[in-house]
Formats: C-alpha cells, structure tokens, sequence
C-alpha cells in the first residue's frame, strides 16, 4: 500500500468530463463561475469580484492540504473544452478520524446533468478504495435543495441536523446545516446488495 496516496491522486475518465487535480493554472475557470451568486449562493465563500481571488483560493485553500494529509482536489474537466467547469475535493479531515468531508460546486451552465452526483460517487470509491477512510461525510445547508438531490443519490445518510450562520460579503444565511455520514461499513453492504 502506498505510504501516502494523497499526494498523487488517479486521474477519472467520466466520459465527457473528468476529474484530475487542481492545478494554479485553473483560476481563471474557477474565477468564471466562482463570481456567479447563483453558484456561490449557498457555499461559505464567494462570489469573486476579481479574477486574483480565485488564484490565490488554489494556492491558499487547495495547495496547502497536503501538510493537513488530504488531496490536493479534483477539478473537473469538460474534456472536449478542456475546461474546468467545477471542484469536488476532501476539504476537511478531524483529528483523530480516519475520514474527511467532501464538498463541490460546479458551473450554472452543467447542473441538472448528473455530472456531479457521477463525480461524488467517483469520490466516494476513491476515498474508501484509494485513501482507505474509515467514514466520510457531507453537508449542505437545507435551502440548498440541489445539492441535497446529489447527496440522495449516494449512499451516505442523514445523521444529523445543525443550526449554522455564514456570514458573507454579500448576505447572511442563518438556516439548518444537514450532516450525513458514510461509513466503510454501509459503502460495502450498499456495494454487495
């Protein structure tokens, strides 16, 4: 087994998109649909007024989880633009836990097409088949009805209800925070039946 397989992460085909890692050159995708407020609605971050703030995102957020033992994170590719339409990557990992969470976003122009349930299912395998996590989780703020669709289409299931504020430039969302969880377990009994 690889000492420490975060640090290089399997390229996925997905057919007409696929996931590789982050790169810095990828900031001026992010910045195109990082500064939508449709796209960054509902998210803890954005929207972007200038195109440096998606730069330094990837070199601060992205680049420096590998000190913190997770994947850089996926940017997913429209293969035939050759473009990065969105990111779906382990960004956080509580000590003690053999597990991270998952977060996502994606481009207006590619929702309602299945791309990110496809690519959240890819994840899941590779962080139960390739990073060996014990449990995994995911969350979503209730008024967030599409990301909760995506999740529903998975195994992980609903553990959880929080009260959660995000205070951003732009807005202040006080709403219920829905937290589900994955466990090793479930992932290879949902596997088998």
């Amino acid at each position: 087994m690889q000492k420490k397989p975060y640090r290089h992460m399997p390229d996925v085909n997905m057919g007409y998109y696929m996931l590789r890692t982050i790169r810095k050159k990828d900031y001026r995708d992010m910045y195109e649909y990082g500064r939508d407020h449709d796209v960054t609605k509902y998210l803890s971050w954005g929207p972007f007024e200038h195109e440096k703030e998606a730069k330094i995102a990837i070199k601060d957020i992205f680049y420096p989880r590998l000190r913190q033992g997770l994947p850089r994170g996926y940017a997913i590719i429209d293969i035939k633009k050759q473009k990065m339409i969105g990111t779906i990557d382990f960004h956080t990992k509580p000590k003690g836990v053999c597990g991270a969470e998952i977060g996502y976003v994606i481009h207006k122009d590619y929702w309602n097409q299945g791309i990110m349930t496809q690519a959240l299912l890819h994840m899941i395998k590779i962080g139960f088949d390739i990073l060996h996590y014990d449990v995994m989780w995911i969350k979503h703020i209730r008024q967030n009805i599409a990301s909760q669709k995506v999740i529903e289409k998975t195994p992980f299931q609903h553990i959880k209800t929080e009260r959660m504020r995000i205070v951003k430039k732009d807005a202040v969302i006080d709403d219920d925070l829905l937290v589900y969880e994955l466990t090793k377990e479930r992932y290879h009994d949902h596997q088998q039946s």
